[in-house]
């Protein structure tokens, strides 16, 4: 498959994006390379059941949870006040920090 210029410059309008004359150009070179490698691929695995696994069926592979279950093996509960007080400024109880809203 080939892009064209003409639908490269479609798309950018589209995207909103302002490309030179040679940038087209290239686009429409690169994508339309992308696509007949795409192609090439299609070809390659036309027929091929993705899902398959060399002709075995599902109870050839019995399937289980592999994942261990989420369990903390150490507590972490710090005191609230070394916390505040590691801080670089407190005051209060509270940590002080940068103004970010007006």
């Amino acid at each position: 498959m080939t892009i064209t210029t003409e639908e490269i410059q479609k798309l950018a309008s589209l995207a909103r994006l302002k490309l030179t004359d040679e940038e087209t150009e290239q686009y429409a070179k690169d994508l339309s390379g992308i696509l007949k490698y795409v192609d090439q691929i299609q070809e390659v695995t036309e027929g091929v059941d993705t899902t398959s696994t060399s002709g075995k069926t599902s109870a050839d592979f019995p399937h289980r949870n592999t994942m261990r279950d989420d369990v903390s093996d150490q507590e972490i509960n710090p005191e609230p006040q070394r916390l505040v007080e590691a801080a670089p400024k407190y005051q209060g109880g509270f940590v002080e920090v940068k103004k970010i809203l007006g």
